[in-house]
């Protein structure tokens, strides 16, 4: 676990919209993160948090990673927005009141475009996978 920031120190999204509980780590070109999964979650239906939650989970946890490499380098944190996302499976919905892990992995910034590959575990299974392209932060 990163210590020393509150994770809504390191994305700008603010609840309902906040879809990480943690940064777990962050390496020079990865990082990995967190969240339990409450009834009250803004995706949260039938008893699952739905694919919207799923692709707004990576996508924080890319927000929460360059938000941390911002405030170790004294920058601030900035907001970003999901450009485009390819190739997207969703292999199972994780059930609420349980924690999935995530994965993201940066393979090329290029023109204020961040390319990321996404994927989201609960007990080491892949639940989802995607590549998303990041405009700003």
């Amino acid at each position: 676990m990163i210590s020393g920031f509150d994770i809504l120190d390191l994305i700008p999204q603010r609840p309902p919209m906040k879809m990480i509980d943690a940064l777990v780590s962050a390496g020079e070109k990865s990082a990995r993160g967190h969240l339990f999964i409450q009834e009250s979650n803004l995706f949260s239906e039938k008893g699952v948090l739905a694919e919207p939650g799923i692709v707004e989970f990576i996508a924080q946890t890319a927000a929460a990673y360059t938000g941390y490499k911002n405030k170790t380098t004294d920058r601030e944190v900035r907001e970003g927005y999901i450009g485009a996302i390819k190739n997207l499976v969703i292999y199972e919905l994780p059930k609420i009141n349980s924690r999935i892990e995530s994965e993201i992995v940066v393979e090329n910034e290029i023109v204020g475009y961040t390319i990321i590959t996404g994927r989201v575990y609960q007990d080491n299974r892949l639940l989802a996978e995607c590549e998303m392209r990041i405009l700003g932060n």
